[in-house]
């Protein structure tokens, strides 16, 4: 949520079709979902977060693939993390 809004104004606010909850703007020209997303947030044009990859090792924890970082980290204990670096080949996918 916009941090200088509260959830009043964002309930009034997104009772207009055209409007973004991403950008924060009324989008005349760019079409918005029904979940108040316009489509150049969610192509991530305006720094609206990709989804991750995951997958599920041998070991039945499931990663999440961060590229940007090199490594996978558990979805559920973020501090669990494997270098890519590390894996060196290894068949380590379920």
């Amino acid at each position: 949520m916009h941090p200088y809004v509260d959830k009043s104004e964002l309930k009034e606010r997104s009772k207009n079709p055209k409007f973004c909850i991403a950008c924060f703007r009324v989008r005349d020209n760019v079409p918005v979902d029904r979940h108040h997303v316009c489509m150049d947030c969610r192509r991530g044009s305006t720094g609206v977060p990709k989804r991750l990859r995951a997958v599920t090792l041998k070991n039945g924890k499931t990663y999440f693939v961060d590229d940007r970082l090199g490594e996978l980290r558990n979805i559920h204990d973020p501090g669990d993390r494997i270098d890519l670096k590390d894996l060196d080949g290894a068949n380590l996918l379920a």
